[in-house]
């Protein structure tokens, strides 16, 4: 048995953010990543001389603090794509998201409430809502807009803008991942793969202790601050004691089919991502690699990814296709009715790869079975929550955990008062 000052469950954006930030502070800092490779979803799949992110993700870059700090990550391998995320309307691919759309003539506003059409409705009317908005939103998520939560929308309206572009690593999302955790090895911390936790330990409200079981066997690492950079369910369902029955309620999540197709030329368009609201259309984003960087595909070739949103059971019309069947119908998509392919027989299938449990169905009717586990872990005394997001935001988020959790060892005597998150 070993101690440390922290320990990071989890090797995503979040819990690289939070290690990093200990390890530069001075910290004893293990992270614990139950995969033999860091990035959770964020990571970039070579094959066949392609290079395509596990679905398209774009850190959105704030400021130029944070930019600053991405390029020195990176040693300055950083690009910027001067295209924001598109969508079909009207049959054109065209500029901005469809939250990005406004009506014109400008609607009268209607009335707001908790519920994502209600916060839609407010700002920019009910029937633009209804007509150009509901049909993307829903294909995503797969519940109606009055049971999503206005929070759901304002945090993709506001915090997911790239209205000019954004920065990218240039050989894919997986290489920050990667810089991030040679960053944390650099700086002291240490980086455990292959190691899954199988207990929180819990003494009188408070963290304790963490079990592994990794390359080397079983092992207990005392430690009384703990980040959890990982879904908050599965740290209760590890917590020893373990929580109240609420705090474990089963929840609905939203399943993702990711299709990739190789077309031998150059690119189907020049845009780095679009979204498709068509209901006859599998997928409802695609991806075009070679846009984002051209490191990312060899000349003359393209592959264009495609999220395909649904549920994992086999009546979904869409996730209970076989691959074959999927891949088939996404590549007639291209040819008809978006028009972005002559002949689908021109596209052949480089990958599909599934998640069935990819997010957490945001209904207003489970929510209180989604938040509880992140309420309960949060009486814990030492348990700090680095919440997963997109890239820029989840690591921020295991930053101010971090922060939170050096603040507590500071006042536990585990670590020098004057190290500091730089």
């Amino acid at each position: 048995m070993r101690g440390a000052d922290a320990v990071v469950l989890g090797a995503g954006p979040a819990g690289l953010g939070a290690g990093l930030a200990l390890a530069r502070a001075g910290a004893d800092v293990v992270v614990v990543e139950a995969e033999e490779r860091v990035g959770g979803l964020c990571v970039t799949r070579r094959r066949d001389g392609f290079g395509c992110d596990l679905g398209g993700h774009i850190p959105f870059v704030r400021d130029e603090a944070r930019r600053a700090w991405l390029e020195s990550l990176l040693d300055g391998d950083l690009r910027w794509v001067d295209r924001p995320v598109s969508s079909v309307r009207d049959g054109r691919i065209v500029r901005g998201r469809y939250l990005d759309q406004r009506p014109s003539p400008p609607e009268p506003p209607g009335e707001a409430d908790d519920t994502a059409r209600g916060f839609l409705a407010a700002r920019f009317g009910p029937d633009f809502t209804d007509t150009h908005l509901r049909p993307y939103l829903e294909k995503i998520d797969g519940v109606p807009l009055e049971r999503v939560p206005a929070e759901r929308v304002r945090r993709l309206l506001e915090d997911q803008a790239a209205p000019d572009g954004f920065w990218f690593p240039r050989s894919g999302i997986g290489q920050l991942m990667d810089a991030m955790a040679a960053a944390i090895a650099e700086a002291g911390g240490e980086l455990r793969l292959g190691t899954r936790a199988t207990a929180l330990q819990l003494r009188g409200g408070r963290a304790a202790a963490v079990d592994l079981d990794g390359g080397g066997g079983a092992e207990a690492i005392t430690t009384r601050q703990v980040v959890v950079g990982l879904p908050a369910a599965l740290a209760t369902s590890i917590a020893v004691p373990p929580p109240p029955p609420d705090a474990l309620a089963a929840v609905r999540m939203r399943a993702v089919a990711l299709v990739y197709l190789v077309v031998e030329r150059q690119r189907l368009t020049p845009e780095p991502w679009i979204q498709v609201d068509d209901a006859a259309v599998p997928f409802s984003r695609a991806f075009e690699p070679v846009n984002w960087s051209g490191d990312l595909a060899p000349g003359g070739r393209t592959v264009i990814g495609m999220e395909c949103y649904c549920n994992a059971s086999g009546d979904d019309p869409v996730w209970g296709l076989d691959d074959d069947a999927l891949v088939a119908a996404c590549a007639r998509a291209l040819a008809d009715p978006l028009g972005w392919l002559d002949d689908p027989a021109l596209a052949r299938p480089l990958e599909v790869v599934r998640l069935p449990r990819a997010y957490p169905v945001p209904d207003l009717a489970q929510m209180p079975a989604v938040i509880a586990p992140s309420r309960w872990l949060q009486e814990q005394e030492g348990v700090h929550l680095a919440p997963g997001a997109a890239v820029i935001e989840a690591i921020a988020a295991g930053e101010r955990a971090a922060a939170e959790a050096l603040s507590g060892a500071r006042a536990a005597g585990d670590i020098s008062s004057d190290a500091d998150i730089l």
